[in-house]
């Protein structure tokens, strides 16, 4: 007679702590990314080729009037935030060094898509 066994309940695992401290440290990386696309979105807009439009309107001189480059700010702000749950989310049920590979390759395309973005907007 065999026994046959009772198929399994699901299970829920308990995150393990090497994943969640390298998520936590490699996360204050990402925050860093962040804070500076907060900045860019704030400061950009005050710089003086934009503060000038009026001056330029008034004058007749449109052709020297400047827009701040509202999509490429609002997208460097989204970036970090996007890569990083991205990357939550396939490293998720991983073991820990690909856990690692996960967050590292998303903040590599952070860090190069941030200082493309970051080039554009102060060459316009």
């Amino acid at each position: 007679m065999s026994a046959e066994k009772a198929p399994r309940a699901s299970v829920r695992r308990r995150p393990r702590l090497g994943a969640v401290v390298l998520a936590v440290v490699v996360g204050l990386f990402f925050a860093y990314d962040l804070y500076e696309a907060v900045t860019n979105l704030v400061l950009v807009p005050q710089d003086a080729r934009y503060q000038n439009n009026e001056i330029y309107a008034e004058a007749g001189a449109t052709s020297f009037i400047a827009h701040p480059p509202w999509a490429a700010l609002v997208a460097n702000v989204l970036l970090p935030v996007v890569a990083y749950a991205g990357a939550l989310l396939v490293a998720r049920r991983r073991p820990l060094p690909q856990v690692a590979l996960a967050l590292v390759t998303g903040l590599a395309l952070v860090g190069s898509l941030s200082l493309t973005i970051t080039a554009y907007v102060l060459s316009i």
